[in-house]
């Protein structure tokens, strides 16, 4: 009988810490965040600051061109939150009641980089290395942010007529600095953080803000996701100083 009383005993432990472990899970929720794609690096190092933070919150991200992002939110894609580099877009999904809750938490930089190797001259101007340049990268302006100021810079600068014939379109901006770096493009328009993380390419001009609309970065609640309150504590973490260092480390700049 004794034997008998020990294993129901232990029986009861192994069944209590299951139940706990089921029900630990069970309160566990998974949000998912399509963010623009120049801040691959920077959720990587946010995710297990914030799931440290909030354990019962895990983060699922997909990164592409702001524009994109908009479009698969339209086409009523499984997303609890967004993170663009568009005013445009947060808007557009903002006035479609796509999305609700937009605020701004970061800013950047725009610059023109070509290959670390490449014996461009030193001291030209952003015209003579456009005009020197027989392949010029940028994202689509249609879908990628970066591509729409860096259109803009060409056109306040009457250059984009001139340059149009040489421009090479990729989906997001990762690609354009991608393109560059393998040298299917002389020069490429990227923002600061992305030219940053690469060693193979240079810097050879930073691109003048008034040449293009402000460049910031927009979170959004998704107006139909089912997880609203843990969706909300992750984009308010973006706002804090937590987060806030991370993207200062990669060269974000603070929110206006």
């Amino acid at each position: 009988m004794k034997k008998i009383a020990i294993l129901i005993s232990c029986l009861l432990v192994l069944l209590v810490g299951a139940c706990a472990n089921t029900s630990e899970k069970a309160k566990t929720t998974t949000i998912h965040i399509s963010a623009a794609a120049s801040l691959k690096d920077t959720m990587d190092d946010v995710k297990p600051l914030f799931e440290k933070a909030y354990p019962s919150i895990k983060l699922s991200f997909d990164f592409g061109g702001s524009g994109q992002i908009r479009e698969r939110v339209e086409s009523g894609a499984p997303i609890d939150g967004v993170l663009l580099a568009s005013k445009k877009d947060a808007d557009t999904l903002s006035n479609q009641k796509l999305a609700e809750n937009t605020k701004e938490f970061a800013g950047n930089d725009l610059v023109l980089i070509e290959p670390k190797n490449a014996d461009q001259k030193e001291g030209l101007s952003l015209e003579q290395l456009l005009d020197n340049a027989d392949k010029i990268a940028i994202g689509d302006p249609e879908s990628v942010p970066a591509g729409a100021y860096a259109k803009q810079t060409l056109e306040n600068l009457n250059l984009y007529n001139t340059e149009k014939a040489k421009l090479v379109l990729a989906t997001d901006v990762r690609q354009v600095l991608s393109y560059v770096e393998a040298g299917n493009a002389d020069v490429g328009f990227v923002y600061q953080t992305d030219a940053i993380l690469s060693k193979k390419v240079q810097v050879k001009a930073k691109i003048d803000a008034k040449l293009h609309a402000p460049i910031a970065y927009y979170s959004a609640q998704v107006t139909d996701s089912e997880k609203k309150e843990p969706t909300t504590t992750f984009l308010d973490f973006m706002n804090k100083s937590e987060a806030q260092k991370i993207l200062e480390k990669y060269g974000f700049k603070a929110a206006d």
